[in-house]
């Protein structure tokens, strides 16, 4: 017998489902962002209604008095500095990983903050090998990391720099300000830049002519020729931006007591005091060697 009418197995009919699919999905996106505001107005005043930013406000001054480096992904780095970096509190980003063949070290903090980056090479970053991963929240469909954080929530203050990172983190042109943020609010009294060669066309400076820079041959941006491959979107650099953000950082840490070097073996950034990475080493390892009677252990460097 042929039935007169098709229903579900709780008596609706397929049809009431697409009619009120729009509805609430536009009221579950409303309750949604109803919800990031409150969220985002209770973190303005260090007050944490998600995990997440429980996890944040967890993270302030965790590590005062402490020093960390910050790696930058320039033609300068070398897998035999990261090596000595073993034991250091070190944060590194982007495709640090292509260099993760040269050495043992491994970084304790990660971030990825460039959508192109990420889409480009989201199954490689996903991987990567780091104790605690940073991202921002417009990429947890992709990232699957352990912190996130808003981005310019406030456009007008881009460039800025954030003192309350549950709130926001600002933007300045490449991912080591946004890590610089971060380990302020960390408490870190020395960070050491390492792998910042700032050696990109249109790089400025107030001290040093980098005319030099503008020359095709000055092609070599990162510290593997293969850290973009043939196929893949490059993304777009931003040196003046670069360059006014370290200023700012600059501030913000003389401000506070504390003290942002630059210790890059080949650098143009002329914004920080430079440190010998070199001497930085070797005193802190001739330190060890009175401490504990002998050498630091060497390591082997996997080819």
């Amino acid at each position: 017998m042929r039935n007169k009418s098709v229903k579900t197995h709780r008596g609706v009919r397929p049809g009431v489902f697409k009619i009120i699919k729009k509805p609430i999905k536009k009221i579950y996106n409303a309750a949604n962002l109803i919800f990031s505001s409150i969220v985002n107005t209770f973190a303005k005043y260090n007050i944490p209604l998600t995990k997440n930013n429980y996890r944040i406000l967890k993270l302030k001054n965790k590590y005062k008095g402490k020093r960390c480096f910050i790696i930058g992904n320039g033609p300068s780095l070398e897998p035999e500095d990261l090596e000595r970096l073993k034991g250091e509190i070190t944060f590194a980003s982007n495709k640090i990983y292509k260099i993760f063949n040269l050495t043992t070290w491994r970084p304790t903090f990660y971030m990825v903050v460039d959508s192109i980056v990420l889409e480009e090479n989201v199954k490689d970053i996903n991987l990567v090998e780091a104790k605690t991963k940073f991202t921002l929240n417009c990429y947890k469909d992709l990232f699957n990391a352990d912190f996130y954080f808003n981005n310019n929530l406030y456009k007008n203050k881009s460039g800025t720099f954030s003192a309350n990172i549950m709130e926001s983190l600002y933007s300045s042109g490449s991912v080591s300000y946004h890590l610089l943020q971060i380990a302020h609010y960390m408490g870190f009294s020395e960070v050491y830049l390492l792998g910042h060669d700032y050696n990109f066309k249109g790089a400025i400076s107030k001290t040093k002519d980098l005319s030099f820079l503008k020359l095709d041959d000055n092609s070599q941006h990162y510290f593997s020729k293969e850290y973009i491959r043939a196929d893949e979107k490059k993304p777009g650099q931003a040196p003046e931006e670069i360059y006014h953000g370290m200023e700012k950082a600059k501030l913000v840490y003389e401000d506070s007591g504390r003290k942002i070097y630059n210790a890059t073996r080949v650098s143009y950034l002329d914004v920080l005091e430079m440190r010998n990475f070199d001497e930085l080493l070797n005193n802190e390892e001739e330190v060890h060697n009175q401490n504990n009677n002998g050498p630091l252990r060497q390591y082997q460097i996997t080819p």
